[in-house]
């Protein structure tokens, strides 16, 4: 994984699964044992695709278009805003009539022994295997930002988080978290800023990794908010964060 480095669908090969389906790796795992990837995958016709990950769980999130998914012979329909969490040697088969666009996040599963390390127990009963953008109440973060939730301990998720941040016009100072985290923008556009590299430009399904204390920025120069999704580990609060002094976020901007 290239901390800070922004890649989208335009900047990596693509895998050509088929003539209807190409992969793209937007995060790859790196030199790194037991690494956050993610991938996004194409549909370009109808067409329908098995994924099965035998030491990861899989945090999926529908970009655009809409399908189908079938899992333990349970079959849901799925749209933008969709978002699927499976377990390692879980079978899912993912189809559209038309055309699809979604993300894979893979979370190395509790049977690895970082994810071992890592994981919470959880209570089956509350499994949620499939849930939506907008099921949930937002909440507070740092200043006026706000995020949803997608998938915690709560309703399955063995050791890591998956949300969507709202981004105001303000945008995120600089900041870190002591989590290790992939970012997707799934609406809007601004940019990253970090030590290490300039502004780099951010838009729907720009992808980076944001490793424990690494310091970055996000800018939003629309009017409209800047929508990030975000799959961290171990599983937390999406609003713990640090400004660059250590001061725990929230913080009241005038106070800075």
């Amino acid at each position: 994984m290239s901390v800070g480095t922004v890649r989208d669908i335009k900047s990596v090969k693509a895998n050509i699964i088929s003539p209807a389906i190409s992969a793209f790796e937007t995060v790859p795992g790196g030199p790194y044992a037991e690494p956050l990837r993610c991938e996004q995958y194409e549909f370009s016709a109808a067409t329908s695709h098995q994924l099965n990950n035998a030491l990861c769980d899989s945090y999926i999130y529908v970009l655009d278009g809409a399908g189908a998914v079938e899992i333990n012979r349970n079959k849901s329909e799925i749209s933008e805003g969709s978002a699927i969490l499976t377990y390692a040697g879980e079978v899912l088969v993912i189809s559209t009539s038309s055309k699809i666009s979604f993300l894979v996040i893979e979370v190395p599963s509790p049977i690895t022994p970082w994810g071992s390390a890592l994981a919470k127990p959880i209570d089956m009963a509350k499994r949620v295997i499939i849930t939506k953008l907008g099921a949930t109440n937002k909440e507070s973060a740092t200043s006026d930002r706000e995020y949803e939730t997608l998938f915690n301990e709560n309703n399955g998720s063995r050791g890591a988080t998956m949300f969507v941040g709202f981004i105001p016009s303000s945008g995120a100072p600089d900041h870190y978290h002591l989590y290790d985290e992939i970012c997707v923008i799934v609406r809007g556009a601004g940019g990253l800023v970090t030590s290490e590299r300039p502004l780099q430009e951010l838009k729907k399904g720009s992808a980076f990794h944001v490793a424990p204390r690494f310091l970055h920025a996000i800018h939003n120069p629309n009017p409209e908010d800047l929508w990030i999704l975000g799959v961290f580990r171990p599983e937390g609060s999406p609003a713990a964060a640090f400004y660059p002094d250590g001061r725990p976020a929230p913080v009241d901007m005038m106070d800075k």
